[in-house]
């Protein structure tokens, strides 16, 4: 090492002696809903309601704002989607965006 300059090996070293000092343990999975898709549950009302509007897609993007591709993606379950595309999603559809927690079944 010279004038301050830190080699590849050097660096490589610390992070070696740095990481035995870390303590890692796993953590406990406490999700009660690995069951439950949130996504597929969306994707699936909007193909439902989409096809029940008789739109095709491409209808559907240009009445929420969004490009046809995007809504692809969201009903093939490539992209989740945010609660602002699903806002857009919901006034394309004319319809109420609702979200509400319900408790977990046989709570």
């Amino acid at each position: 090492m010279c004038c301050g300059v830190i080699f590849m090996s050097d660096f490589q070293k610390f992070l070696d002696q740095a990481l035995k000092k870390v303590d890692i343990e796993p953590v406990e999975d406490t999700h009660k809903q690995d069951d439950y898709d949130i996504f597929e549950e969306i994707r699936t009302q909007v193909v439902e309601i989409r096809t029940d509007l008789d739109l095709t897609q491409k209808e559907l993007a240009l009445k929420s704002g969004l490009t046809q591709a995007n809504i692809s993606k969201i009903e093939k379950g490539i992209s989740h989607p945010t609660i602002d595309t699903l806002l857009k999603i919901a006034d394309g559809l004319e319809k109420r965006l609702r979200i509400r927690f319900d408790d977990f079944e046989g709570d």
